[in-house]
């Protein structure tokens, strides 16, 4: 059993400890709201001469966010902000934060997918978890601590989710349960750290919400994305609940399915299939088993980035959708940046089809590149996980009509001449 009380009585001596301002970081998940929500009822019981030093609540939007979570978010956002400047620090409504931030706009998502052609990611090349996420959040955090000399993290992380986060936090554990973060001067407080799922959800459903809200409405966001619709009730070791559900980008192709999009769309969410479906096709296109080589050079392959013509296909596609359903999916600033990037790599290219484009890099190392388009002439200088600073052409040929089925570039290195 949770000594509830016990926690909060932690939560409250770990604010009081310093003079470290908050930053915690809320998703509007299940972890993150049952936080958030011990912070609030933890710092009540303050007296108001003991609560002065901030606390933010960091949001992180990556602007492909799942539809249904985004609106809940936002709602929960407002409520948040206004409970926590009119009633927990009332006195000083100044030092509570509520702050949303987004990447970057050559950072966002359909810049870097569409416009600089970056392949779907995948649990091998997952670009988008430090553009969308990491960078943002670390930018935030990197204010608070340069205004204030340092800050705390506050995450709700559990070694429950995951035996890989159960590592991470067992590895990083320091003194009780706050560590350093790879952030100079910022430190990381995971109080339910270790709280079960049920756990989580037992206080959620019982201990009243601080900022008005009624917590059976997040019960009721798991269970749409749960299979079959429903969170069973857990009596005994082995019974999934659906506190295992995740949600995230409804663009998400690191996983081979969306069971999370998938159970909303099953359980009424039903415009939402128009999305599924769009998803699932980006996952598709990265996987097609038909986009060949020569089989000299089979081995030696790796992939890059989209061509212009499936990138063209992926914009017309988006841009379809999002008039059908009347729901922005691509921001204004996104579309203006993608549309130029693609018009400034077709500019580069040939019409007609592939080319076979042959660099030379410092140290004769040499990269062959199938594509449409001269990479050298676009502002972008990397191919995967190569940098082509200081490469120059050395030749280009166009390539067989046969080769026009690929939708990717695709590239190889030779070394000294060597394959």
């Amino acid at each position: 059993m949770v000594d509830y009380l016990a926690l909060l009585n932690e939560i409250r001596n770990q604010y009081l400890s310093d003079k470290m301002p908050w930053v915690i970081c809320y998703s509007g998940g299940k972890d993150s709201t049952a936080l958030l929500q011990m912070t609030f009822h933890a710092l009540s019981e303050l007296p108001k001469t003991k609560l002065n030093k901030e606390v933010h609540v960091l949001t992180n939007d990556t602007l492909v966010e799942n539809p249904a979570i985004a609106e809940y978010v936002n709602g929960q956002l407002a409520k948040i902000e206004s409970a926590g400047k009119k009633k927990l620090f009332s006195h000083q409504p100044k030092l509570f934060h509520v702050a949303r931030v987004t990447p970057k706009l050559e950072d966002s998502f359909w810049v870097n997918l569409i416009g600089k052609g970056y392949p779907s990611p995948n649990r091998w090349f997952r670009w988008c978890t430090e553009r969308l996420k990491i960078n943002p959040t670390s930018t935030y955090i990197k204010e608070t601590v340069q205004k204030s000399g340092g800050a705390i993290i506050v995450l709700g992380t559990r070694r429950a989710e995951s035996t890989n986060r159960a590592a991470s936090i067992d590895n990083h554990q320091g003194d009780g349960r706050l560590r350093t973060h790879e952030l100079t001067n910022a430190y990381v407080y995971a109080p339910i750290a270790y709280l079960s799922n049920d756990e989580v959800w037992a206080y959620l459903l019982q201990a009243r919400n601080p900022w008005g809200n009624n917590n059976k409405e997040l019960l009721g966001l798991y269970r749409k994305a749960c299979k079959g619709g429903e969170c069973p009730f857990v009596i005994e070791t082995g019974t999934q609940s659906c506190g295992k559900s995740r949600f995230g980008c409804w663009v998400c192709t690191v996983v081979d399915k969306d069971w999370a999009m998938e159970g909303y769309v099953n359980n009424g969410n039903k415009w939402m299939a128009d999305l599924l479906n769009y998803r699932n096709w980006l996952y598709d296109i990265r996987q097609q088993a038909y986009q060949r080589v020569p089989m000299r050079l089979g081995s030696k392959v790796k992939f890059g980035a989209f061509l212009l013509s499936t990138r063209r296909n992926l914009l017309d596609r988006l841009l379809a959708t999002q008039e059908k359903l009347n729901y922005e999916l691509i921001t204004p600033p996104e579309l203006e940046y993608t549309k130029k990037q693609i018009e400034n790599d077709a500019a580069s290219g040939k019409k007609g089809g592939l080319r076979k484009f042959e660099y030379v890099m410092p140290g004769h190392k040499r990269i062959i590149v199938f594509s449409d388009y001269d990479i050298l002439k676009t502002p972008r200088q990397r191919l995967g996980p190569l940098s082509l600073n200081r490469a120059e052409l050395a030749n280009a040929k166009t390539l067989p009509l046969s080769f026009a089925h690929l939708t990717r570039v695709m590239y190889y290195v030779k070394e000294n001449g060597r394959d």
